[in-house]
């Protein structure tokens, strides 16, 4: 009899437990439904395919999981992206032997008269704008609207990528049409990197017109062998969690209950946190790497004497850029094809675009290396467009063209576009082509 009743007992509590977690249980399923509707703006059971708000983040923040170190050492371009890196096998877009994203290999020849090949020139804007020309032929529909482009076969092929700077373009521009590459329009989207990126080769007492020391430095670093240990396994460090985030990413897609991708992007955002400590820890640790073995680096990097005052080291950034444009136009001009400069906008330069409040959260960084860069930068960039137009260079300021968008535009704290900004500067970019064409009849 007592144990019958101490059995009943223990099963009463046992009862009372299991109804308290399954309790619990549905409090914090409902919980994390009400988080993941507030965060994704959708019911979780019911989800589509969209986008992961917290990849969102792990992209505007540059965070490639899928390699380790997709930058290489470049003879002739600084340097470019590893052959084979981010390949899209439903688009067949992949990283060329020549390190750009592309669909074609280079030089790319007319396989018909009917073709017209454009050449995309810049950074990383000038890449992305490429790239989504692939993927949304936002460029190609938009020219095939006028006449002048209506029955052609629109080849856009892409020689940017993240933190090119003149004279970059000019010089990947010179080797190409060496190679044999053929062009009929050009497009070269820059300003931004030739100021932001300039500057903090200036700020570091390397010379302006080099690529930028901050892809060049860490490349230049493991190519001398001469990282510290420390440098080393932080390495290692970002590498585990890279592949970390990669699982935690995969497991998002796979979760069946909102209480797994509560957690889990939790999980995935402490993991993002832990990388940028350990990228900020390997940059500095690389930085005093170089400067310990500076004189004995087997990649020669011309260091300047000293730091440009603000006004000398602008001047020169801008008179670079300047002849970088100009020699582009000549070199093409000789070759009776059209080039097309645009400045492109970004937000840390002053204008009268209202900020959303999405874009205050996430593309305004007041602690961003680039400020400095941008807001003395452009208007020296600027007040140079007069004589480039007088020289005969079809340049085009962009920097306003985002101020009447209501819309969120900005997808970073650095200077990239979204799906939106990306629609009004094609839309930018294509009718300041066709106006040049129609005027040049």
């Amino acid at each position: 009899m007592k144990d019958s009743t101490v059995l009943e007992k223990s099963k009463n509590i046992l009862i009372i437990i299991a109804v308290n977690l399954a309790i619990a249980f549905i409090c914090l399923e409902a919980l994390s439904l009400a988080f993941y509707f507030l965060n994704q703006k959708q019911f979780f059971y019911t989800r589509t395919k969209a986008k992961e708000q917290v990849v969102e983040d792990i992209e505007r923040l540059g965070i490639r999981v899928d390699e380790s170190l997709v930058e290489r050492l470049h003879p002739f371009f600084g340097y470019v992206l590893k052959q084979g890196a981010f390949t899209n096998e439903k688009l067949k877009l992949k990283v060329n032997k020549h390190g750009f994203f592309s669909l074609y290999e280079y030089p790319f020849i007319k396989t018909h008269k009917n073709q017209v090949i454009i050449g995309v020139y810049g950074g990383s804007v000038a890449n992305n704008f490429a790239v989504n020309e692939y993927v949304n032929r936002r460029l190609s529909n938009k020219l095939k609207t006028y006449p002048e482009f209506a029955n052609k076969e629109i080849i856009v092929l892409n020689f940017g990528n993240g933190g090119y700077k003149q004279p970059q373009q000019l010089l990947i521009l010179n080797y190409f049409l060496a190679l044999g590459q053929e062009l009929d329009l050009v497009i070269n989207i820059d300003g931004f990197n030739e100021v932001a990126l300039s500057n903090l080769n200036n700020k570091s007492q390397v010379e302006i017109g080099m690529p930028s020391v901050q892809h060049i430095q860490p490349l230049t670093g493991l190519a001398n062998n001469n990282l510290s240990p420390e440098a080393m396994s932080s390495i290692v460090q970002i590498n585990e969690n890279k592949k970390q985030l990669k699982a935690g990413i995969d497991k998002l897609q796979t979760c069946q209950l909102a209480l797994c991708h509560a957690v889990t992007s939790l999980q995935v955002k402490q993991l993002i946190n832990n990388y940028q400590q350990a990228v900020v820890k390997y940059d500095t640790q690389v930085k005093q790497s170089n400067s310990d073995t500076a004189n004995s680096s087997i990649v020669y990097i011309p260091k300047a004497d000293s730091v440009f005052e603000d006004a000398a080291a602008f001047d020169k950034m801008a008179s670079m850029w300047y002849q970088s444009s100009i020699g582009m136009n000549q070199i093409l001009s000789s070759r009776k094809i059209k080039y097309f400069h645009f400045i492109q906008p970004n937000q840390y330069y002053p204008t009268k675009r209202a900020f959303t409040a999405k874009e205050n959260e996430i593309a305004i960084n007041k602690e961003s290396p680039y400020i400095e860069g941008v807001k003395k930068g452009y208007p020296v960039l600027l007040s140079k467009v007069d004589d480039l137009q007088k020289a005969g260079v079809n340049i085009f300021s962009a920097v306003n063209i985002l101020d009447n968008t209501k819309d969120t535009v900005y997808k970073d704290a650095c200077c990239h576009y979204n799906s939106v900004g990306e629609e009004v500067f094609a839309n930018y970019i294509s009718s300041s082509i066709i106006k040049v064409v129609r005027e040049s009849k």
